[in-house]
């Protein structure tokens, strides 16, 4: 499954449909900025999460004041990362530069693009995360993100590590392939955000991802 093939849009439906009920029970009480954008549908994953290297643990995949419709409906053939491809709307885009931008400096976009992938606790669009939000496609997700343990990828857990550890799979990784951040608002994957050996470790299994 890569962002934007049959199997993802699939399940974008599934999601949606065990879901629909929870979400609007949720908008009807949540503050503005925790709302969840029904309308624009559910985000299961960013990036080839099945083959990616690396996979980086968010919390949801949030909104801003650059976000469109398209954002993650926007795909390129070559490019399961697709925020990085230079027609990528600019919202998405530069949220995503600014992340990896560390890693395309070294190793170039459509590289990172199929070595980087990203995966949501909460798969709808938001401006701001709610950690007592606990839908039913929460099982969907974890296993989404466990599957990527299972297969030897390195977890960057850059959001909310506690939610992502009730997931056995993922509570049990070593500390060789489950990373932390410095500055748990910070979602920038290089050196200074993530310190000497998970930086270099990262680097290596990029470096080394063949996708061609």
């Amino acid at each position: 499954m890569v962002q934007g093939d049959p199997d993802w849009w699939r399940l974008a439906e599934t999601i949606s449909n065990e879901d629909r009920v929870w979400v609007a029970a949720h908008n009807s009480k949540a503050a503005p900025e925790y709302r969840a954008y029904d309308s624009l549908g559910p985000v299961p994953c960013i990036g080839a999460i099945m083959t990616a290297p690396v996979v980086l643990l968010l919390s949801h995949p949030a909104l801003d004041g650059e976000s469109t419709p398209q954002d993650y409906s926007f795909h390129r053939s070559g490019w399961p990362l697709s925020a990085l491809h230079p027609e990528a709307p600019r919202g998405i885009a530069n949220n995503w530069h600014k992340r990896l931008s560390a890693l395309v400096d070294l190793f170039g976009a459509q590289h990172v693009s199929n070595a980087v992938a990203g995966a949501f606790l909460n798969p709808w669009r938001s401006f701001a995360f709610d950690d007592r939000l606990r839908l039913p496609s929460r099982t969907r997700m974890l296993n989404l993100a466990a599957s990527a343990a299972t297969r030897d990828a390195l977890l960057l857990m850059l959001r909310h590590q506690y939610l992502w550890t009730e997931h056995a799979a993922i509570a049990a990784l070593p500390s060789t392939r489950r990373f932390n951040p410095r500055w748990w608002r910070v979602t920038e994957v290089n050196h200074r955000n993530l310190g000497d050996d998970a930086w270099s470790t990262i680097c290596k299994r990029v470096e080394t991802h063949a996708w061609i």
